[in-house]
């Protein structure tokens, strides 16, 4: 996770340089109280403008209102705004205002308030009412979310205390009695997006590995893989990762793909790939070109997933899948 910090005064600084050396955060500082370690500001506006979508949290050492006013032009999508916390320059209160169970604000504040010997100022309703929260167990089980605006509508009948459906191809752990097994509201955790219900909140789980290479300067990377993806019977939002040997890294293909969908990309060497052990569909051309006989496959297997779907060549790529173990409790942390 990145995480960018902002202060606006000495004792904020001090704030900032905390969470940068147990958090690994990157702090910034106002112009007027150049820090050892934070990079400096003149403007927040400007800075918040460029960093907004760069960051997977934010955090403001300093007064809400200034938060809520920096950030204010730049919210778009609960689903893909950033998490944004609000620290005091004493450290007392830590206060998610922003994406408080999607972007992880409210497991943020927390963590921050460990760290300060503070308090974090929860108030999303689920959470102070000890309920289950739908779009924090996506999360916090790596589920992507299919339609947002539909976690409003399961929240609400939790919290009134009625049962919401539950639906599964997956083996769950811990289910909460909120659910039952026949109703007009409720969720479904499956690799494709069935609707059991008359109101379904689709949940899929993110278990697939794309392994890939390709030549230099592809242009048809999204197109390919893609396809590939709807052949297989594959949904983007089931990606886990891509994963593709390290020469590759700076793809322009792949790093737009990868960018476009919010999906990361890892990168092994040719050693490592050629030290995974398995059967794979070697190539002398790529071996002589790369350094390791198969790329796609072997990147499949080097993250650890099991291959469900070997070496596909298509318009210049080489593609293949694979599936990561997947665990689904209600109870993770």
């Amino acid at each position: 996770m990145k995480i960018a910090s902002i202060a606006f005064t000495e004792n904020g600084a001090k704030i900032v340089k905390m969470l940068a050396h147990e958090m690994d955060v990157k702090g910034y500082v106002f112009e007027k109280y150049k820090t050892d370690g934070l990079e400096t500001f003149n403007n927040v506006s400007s800075l918040v403008r460029d960093i907004f979508k760069k960051y997977n949290s934010i955090v403001f050492v300093g007064a809400c209102g200034i938060a809520v006013r920096s950030i204010a032009p730049y919210v778009k999508d609960k689903a893909k705004d950033p998490a944004v916390v609000v620290v005091d320059e004493k450290g007392n209160f830590a206060i998610p205002i922003l994406s408080g169970h999607i972007g992880g604000a409210n497991d943020l504040a927390e963590k921050i308030a460990a760290l300060t010997s503070g308090v974090a100022v929860i108030t999303t309703a689920t959470d102070i009412n000890k309920k289950f929260s739908v779009d924090t167990f996506a999360v916090r089980n790596n589920l992507y979310i299919g339609d947002t605006k539909l976690i409003k509508e399961i929240s609400s009948r939790i919290l009134n205390d009625k049962k919401v459906g539950l639906y599964t191809d997956y083996e769950l752990k811990n289910v909460p009695d909120c659910f039952e097994e026949s109703n007009e509201v409720g969720i479904c955790i499956s690799d494709d997006d069935k609707k059991p219900f008359r109101t379904t909140l689709n949940l899929m789980p993110k278990n697939v590995v794309l392994g890939i290479g390709c030549r230099k300067g592809c242009e048809t990377v999204e197109e390919s893989i893609l396809a590939f993806l709807k052949v297989n019977g594959a949904s983007v939002y089931s990606l886990f990762a891509v994963a593709t040997v390290d020469i590759k890294k700076n793809e322009k293909g792949i790093v737009e793909f990868c960018e476009k969908f919010d999906i990361p990309l890892l990168t092994f060497s040719a050693e490592t790939l050629t030290a995974v052990e398995g059967k794979f569909t070697a190539s002398e051309f790529v071996k002589k070109t790369v350094g390791v006989d198969n790329v796609c496959e072997r990147a499949v297997c080097a993250v650890g997933a099991k291959i469900t779907e070997k070496k596909t060549a298509l318009n210049g790529t080489a593609l293949a899948l694979g599936r990561i173990n997947t665990e689904i409790d209600f109870l993770k942390g």
